[in-house]
């Protein structure tokens, strides 16, 4: 029997990362090296390789529609790329990855979700397409764009319970040929960043990723649940969207699930570049 797709939380950093070849895009092709190009085998299993996605569903820090208060699925077959930032070089807008997309999946995700989100309707948009969140991580994971890809937007309005029984419920898709995949960072302050060559990461940051990696590690919910009473969270995580893709992703793994780190480190100071896979 085939196993399930992972379930992965990427911290996807600086936009440029599409671009570069670093320390922490290198780990996210090795990560994207577990897919064979082939349908799924038995031998497969033994190797620890997974058969290629049927499709990717993105939770992106860089979704949160605002007014907050909606659920919203991604349903075009043909998504735009979303460039949302600015300031940097043309190169980066210039950018393409060329995916379509999986709106099949999008339904599916919709029906999941719906009795959690009612009496208000999950909403369908063509109008949103693959934002960096998505695009800058899998460059490096599938360059070839191979894989269609939808999205699901964060409503900030809801806690982190509904968030982490959002991401149990959608699970089941990774028994679908699904693989899920949040992007954000643990620790995300742009405020506080320091550009310099030799910036040491700062001390709060430091206590809040060491806090939610333990909690990861011992699969201690509660903890995650809490996360924005760690006297560090204001420091660390001044605005949620960023650490609310991991609550995806930690509520899709399975019980028992050991977390397999893909890559971790700090940049800029007061930015964690943490990213974790289990299954």
């Amino acid at each position: 029997m085939p196993v399930p797709m992972p379930v992965a939380f990427i911290g996807h950093g600086s936009p440029m990362n599409t671009l570069e070849n670093n320390e922490f895009t290198a780990a996210w092709g090795q990560f994207g090296a577990l897919f064979a190009n082939a349908e799924h085998s038995r031998a497969m299993n033994d190797l620890g390789i997974y058969a290629t996605p049927r499709a990717i569903l993105c939770v992106s820090a860089h979704w949160a529609p605002t007014p907050a208060g909606a659920t919203l699925v991604q349903m075009s077959d043909d998504p735009a790329m979303i460039h949302d930032y600015s300031g940097f070089p043309p190169e980066l807008s210039q950018f393409r990855y060329p995916a379509a997309g999986a709106p099949s999946v999008a339904l599916r995700v919709a029906d999941l979700l719906r009795p959690m989100c009612a009496p208000a309707p999950i909403g369908r948009t063509t109008t949103w397409g693959i934002d960096h969140g998505a695009w800058s991580v899998l460059a490096h994971v599938f360059p070839h764009a191979n894989v269609p890809v939808t999205q699901l937007s964060i409503d900030l309005t809801r806690p982190a319970a509904w968030h982490l029984e959002a991401g149990r419920r959608l699970a089941i898709l990774r028994h679908q040929g699904v693989l899920i995949l949040g992007s954000g960072n643990i620790v995300h302050n742009l405020g506080a960043i320091d550009w310099s060559v030799d910036a040491k990461a700062h001390p709060a940051g430091v206590r809040f990723h060491d806090y939610i990696v333990d909690a990861i590690e011992r699969e201690d919910t509660a903890a995650i649940e809490a996360w924005q009473e760690h006297p560090d969270a204001a420091y660390a995580a001044p605005t949620p969207e960023h650490f609310l893709p991991l609550l995806y992703v930690l509520g899709a793994r399975a019980k028992g699930e050991r977390a397999k780190i893909i890559t971790d480190g700090y940049v800029y100071s007061s930015l964690t570049m943490y990213s974790v896979r289990f299954g």
